[in-house]
């Protein structure tokens, strides 16, 4: 009984190393679902005006979130793995998940890479150069303008160049909060839900979004209908 006890918490801690989201009372509760031999997958499409409630404003513009949710059937242990998922989009191929880490980045300030921003710096420099002579054919005085651009390399540490982007978004808070979010990985014999983030290829895309899941030989695919408001 002990042992029964101690596997179903080590278990839990495994399905639950991040919160994700709590899953409806049903499948049914989701706009699709499909069935597999081991679980139930459903899937609802997160609309910009919930996200925006929570994550910075042009979250929504460059990422597509999904909620996922799984159902266990019966005793089955169910293993969940974010690489199982992909994101057909129409005719523009497929977009894979990324982690709360990656989504993030976008959002922090970026430096070239310290190695090499600490050493070389390059600096450009522009003018005028206006010269005084004799023009040749007619003897007279006569003064030319002309314009000039150079480049030099430095390795002067004080010449650091400035970060290429800048945020007013907290990122660390911005980061946690998408890990908390997001679809736990694991095993779990218990329904689970939890975001996943798929970015947005940065054309505008044509036709209906699918979902589209992979595991051990078993596949399911959801189209998703455009977010309700």
């Amino acid at each position: 009984m002990r042992r029964i006890l101690f596997a179903f918490a080590l278990l839990s801690a495994v399905a639950w190393s991040g919160d994700g989201r709590p899953p409806r009372t049903n499948s049914a509760d989701y706009p699709v679902r499909q069935d597999m031999k081991t679980a139930t997958i459903a899937a609802v499409r997160v609309s910009p005006e919930q996200l925006n409630k929570t994550f910075p404003s042009d979250l929504a513009k460059k990422y597509v979130v999904i909620e996922v949710a799984i159902y266990p059937k019966g005793d089955a242990v169910v293993e969940i793995a974010t690489m199982d998922f992909s994101l057909r989009l129409g005719a523009d191929g497929e977009s894979h998940p990324e982690t709360a880490e990656e989504v993030a980045w976008m959002w922090r300030p970026h430096t070239a890479h310290p190695d090499v921003a600490s050493k070389v710096h390059v600096n450009t420099e522009t003018g005028i150069i206006v010269a005084h002579g004799q023009d040749p054919v007619t003897g007279r005085p006569a003064n030319r303008v002309g314009t000039y651009e150079s480049v030099g390399v430095s390795n002067d540490p004080r010449q650091a160049p400035p970060s290429n982007r800048s945020s007013s978004v907290d990122a660390d808070r911005f980061e946690a909060m998408l890990g908390k979010w997001a679809l736990p990985e694991g095993k779990t014999a218990s329904p689970v839900a939890g975001y996943l983030y798929f970015p947005l290829p940065l054309k505008k895309t044509k036709g209906a979004f699918e979902l589209q899941y992979t595991h051990d030989g078993s596949s399911a695919n959801l189209t998703l209908p455009a977010p309700a408001k």
